[in-house]
């Protein structure tokens, strides 16, 4: 059975006996999966196709019909329908499709290819594959394929396939003396397609070659006539937005053309570069505008600047066989040919500088009357090289903003978007956000809705959420050219990056955060941090990551979890090994900043890095215990809980991580863990209001203290308690506990304590206002403390009998007291401590009004708590 769709569609079966569907529908799925030929396509690509991207609510089920039919149509067992994953493929030999057999023939003929081969021998056997190929076409292609949208998608690569082996066949034949052999299509191609002047050109030569000289004359006229570069179409009435961006190029304009400089306009893949100088174009040179793709982030690599640049040529109406040999003498007479136009010269998705050197126009000496030329570079890569030796004038595209956002959904969606019932600003924000705001993939979501009517824009925002199968929902249904959608565009960047920078993406895509530094990427590479700080620098170069302060990387979410895929692909033992050297690294940090956060000054530099780290540190932790790393997890989730109490950071996802590191305490069987996060949780619903919870949590916590066997660890547990009860000024709740301290600190086993429990109980009483109760103990820790060996202990014991005093309005009193631990806190060695002291001096001294001390005493506060 065989099928062709290279001019009316045809399903003819061995026998010669024609079976072509006489339903659209029909002809719309066989001819989607034929073009597909051996690749699945999911079932929402082919509603889409199929529905023209108006799909019924009932189109998944009346698909499923139709391919019930086409299998009982298609009784071939070299042409199979299939069902694969999600979808549906068309498996069989490649000759059973005509279509497919034309790009397999132009393939082997080397069509695909930038250069020809030269060829020197009589019979070039490229010419039988070709005319073989260019047999196959009986008509416009897919002229009643029953799907507009896959004609659309399909139709300008294939034309153009047709027409390049159309050119090659010509200039084969022409080698071989031949080229009155195509006149006829050579004349029937160029009339329909006046823009591909070089087909012209190749027809003057075959009709001079064939001795038809008068008619030859004809059609270089005509073509001569035509000469001007092609025009820009009509302004895309999709565009929408960037309008800042617009206003940006309209400025840049009179300088890049007095001066020469390109105009060089990046922004990561699916960020709208193309839409937006195409746009811009449209109607700003009278002369034409030049385009070319330059396929810099293409699967086959990058076209060479001399192919480029023949194209150029033969668009500035120089013949094909006119054409310099050698790529430099195809730049010099580029450059003669560009000289004084008012033209535009649009060099998309370019690769290097080395690609764009040859195709950029000769700037002026001096700055001109701004009538030449103007080159405008788009790229995914950064082209510091262009900067440099071009001084080019750039022109960073980012994400579009939210109005942007939703006016491309509804311009996308058409007119009935509003309409959806529930398509509320809060939903459209939602799934803009889940696009990332980029314009490919907002168009690709638009899409997905359209063809799915009975959606709501909040059914497709939860699909997008979905951290295993969002990026799916924006995959495009692929082209002449390969597939299209996000996955899809970060696979054309990904793929050109080194090796070293490959992995060490690869490897971050183990890091649940957005923003991420040096030090932790060299963590999870296992690098040096300056090698780390290069290849960081390579993935920023093409967009992956944005480089937001200096070390500091931030990247999109769809790229986050692209990466995170590629990840996945990593061998176990790989992957483990790296996730615990990210959850060292992260435990290590902690441990730094619970500590720089007691001094003082340094609750402000922990606040500052836990508000960037918090939402990274939480995916970690429950990294940690879905790996079975329950010492780290719960550890981690410990410190972090630490950091919440005392940074002043929101506290909304403080249970998670306490109760995540709870559970990996209780996977481990580890008793004094559990008393920890137990601790924490009871600190947390303190914080929230809830005391009969944080009691409950308390007495578990205190019950695991007691079973690990540690007095001291059950005395912090109650301590920590008491201190998040005076935060919320519960001090009727907290002196109880701290009495009970105290009195548990007078036994023989844990006598150690009882300075810092008398030290506790006495601040909490002046906050609970009785000072004479609180004088009392802070004068019994001090006695204590002294006759012992003195140190911290003595100095904090102290600073409660200054504050104890100044409650009592001893001012006098409490100012001694505050001296006298300064002067000690010197004989401690502890810059913390006598930080602290000299903090108290100051907050006396400037409630006596005496403030030229006050500021002297702040200013020692400041450069000990800096030691």
């Amino acid at each position: 059975m065989d099928i062709g769709l290279l001019g009316p569609m045809t399903v003819r079966r061995a026998d010669g006996t024609e079976v072509t569907p006489s339903a659209p529908k029909r002809r719309a799925l066989l001819s989607a999966l034929a073009v597909r030929l051996n690749q699945p396509v999911s079932a929402e690509q082919l509603i889409e196709l199929v529905w023209d991207g108006a799909a019924p609510p009932t189109a998944r089920a009346a698909l499923q019909g139709h391919v019930a039919a086409l299998r009982q149509l298609l009784d071939d067992p070299r042409l199979a329908l299939g069902t694969r994953g999600g979808g549906y493929v068309l498996e069989g030999d490649a000759d059973r499709v005509d279509l497919v057999r034309f790009g397999s023939l132009c393939d082997r003929a080397g069509v695909l290819l930038p250069e020809p081969a030269a060829r020197v021998e009589p019979d070039d056997p490229a010419v039988p594959l070709l005319r073989t190929a260019l047999d196959l076409w009986r008509g416009p292609a897919l002229a009643d394929c029953g799907s507009e949208l896959l004609r659309e998608r399909t139709l300008p690569y294939l034309t153009d396939l047709r027409l390049s082996a159309l050119d090659r066949l010509a200039e084969a034949l022409l080698r071989a003396g031949r080229g009155g052999e195509l006149t006829a299509e050579l004349a029937e191609a160029a009339e329909a397609h006046p823009t591909r002047r070089i087909l012209a050109a190749r027809l003057v030569q075959c009709l001079e070659q064939a001795g038809r000289g008068a008619e030859a004359r004809e059609w270089h006229e005509r073509t001569a006539a035509r000469s001007s570069p092609q025009r820009q179409t009509p302004p895309d009435r999709r565009f929408v937005g960037r309008a800042a961006e617009l206003a940006r190029l309209h400025e840049t304009l009179p300088l890049a053309a007095r001066t020469g400089r390109p105009i060089l306009v990046t922004g990561p893949a699916g960020v709208g570069k193309t839409a937006l100088v195409r746009h811009w174009a449209a109607q700003r040179f009278p002369d034409g505008v030049l385009y070319a793709d330059l396929r810099g982030f293409d699967p086959d690599g990058p076209r060479q600047p001399a192919d480029v640049l023949g194209g150029f040529l033969t668009d500035l109406g120089l013949a094909p066989d006119a054409l310099p040999a050698e790529p430099e003498d195809r730049a010099a007479r580029y450059r003669e040919l560009l000289a004084d136009r008012r033209m535009v010269i649009l060099l998309d998705d370019a690769a290097s500088y080395r690609q764009l050197a040859p195709l950029l126009p000769d700037r002026p000496s001096f700055p001109s009357d701004g009538a030449g030329p103007v080159a405008v570079v788009t790229s995914r890569g950064r082209l510091r090289e262009l900067l440099v030796h071009e001084d080019a004038l750039p022109l960073p595209l980012g994400p579009l903003t939210a109005e942007d956002s939703r006016a491309l959904l509804a311009r996308t969606l058409g007119p009935e978007f509003p309409d959806r019932p529930a398509a509320d600003p809060e939903a459209v924000a939602e799934l803009a956000e889940g696009c990332d705001h980029l314009p490919l993939a907002l168009r690709l979501a638009a899409a997905r809705l359209a063809a799915r009517p009975d959606w709501s824009v909040e059914d497709l925002a939860a699909e997008l959420a979905d951290e295993q199968t969002g990026l799916d929902a924006l995959a495009g249904t692929g082209t002449g050219r390969g597939p299209t959608g996000i996955t899809a565009a970060l696979d054309r960047t990904y793929r050109t990056l080194p090796r070293a920078a490959a992995r060490l993406f690869t490897l971050l895509g183990l890091h649940p955060g957005i923003v991420l530094d040096t030090a932790t990427a060299a963590a999870l590479a296992d690098l040096p941090r300056g090698a780390t700080r290069t290849l960081l620098a390579a993935l920023d170069t093409v967009h992956l990551l944005e480089e937001v302060s200096p070390g500091r990387f931030a990247r999109r979410e769809l790229v986050r979890r692209y990466a995170a895929r590629q990840a996945a692909e990593l061998g176990c033992e790989e992957r483990f090994v790296a996730l615990d050297r990210l959850i060292a690294h992260y435990l290590e940090l902690t441990a730094d900043w619970t500590a720089e956060g007691s001094v003082p000054g340094g609750g402000t530099r922990a606040a500052s890095w836990f508000r960037r780290e918090e939402s990274a540190l939480r995916a970690v932790v429950v990294c940690a215990e879905q790996y079975g790393r329950t010492v780290a997890a719960w550890q981690l989730a410990h410190r972090i809980g630490l950091l919440y109490e005392t940074t002043g950071h929101d506290r909304t996802h403080w249970r998670a991580v306490a109760e995540a590191g709870l559970r990996a305490a209780h996977t481990g069987r580890d008793e004094a863990a559990v008393a920890r996060l137990g601790t924490d949780l009871a600190v947390l619903h303190i914080d929230r209001a809830a005391h009969r919870t944080a009691v409950e949590h308390l007495e578990r916590a205190v019950a695991a203290a007691d079973r690990a066997g540690d007095a001291v660890l059950r005395h912090h547990c109650r301590s920590r308690v008491a201190a998040a009860l005076l935060r919320a000024g519960r001090h009727d709740r907290a002196v109880p506990i701290l009495t009970d301290l105290v009195a548990a600190a007078r036994t023989p086993a844990a006598d150690h304590l009882l300075v810092r429990s008398l030290t506790d109980l006495a601040d909490a009483l002046v906050l609970a206002g009785t000072p004479e109760r609180a004088l009392a103990h802070a004068d019994e820790a001090v006695r204590t403390a002294t006759a012992r060996t003195g140190g911290a202990e003595a100095v904090l014991a102290t600073h409660s009998r200054a504050r104890a005093l100044q409650a009592l309005g001893r001012r006098d009193a409490a100012l001694s007291s505050a001296r006298l631990a300064v002067a000690l806190a010197r004989t401690v060695g502890d810059a913390a401590v006598e930080a602290r002291s000299h903090g108290l001096l100051a907050d006396l001294l400037f409630e006596l009004g005496r403030r030229a001390e006050g500021e002297d005493a702040r200013r020692l506060e400041r450069e000990r708590g800096r030691v």
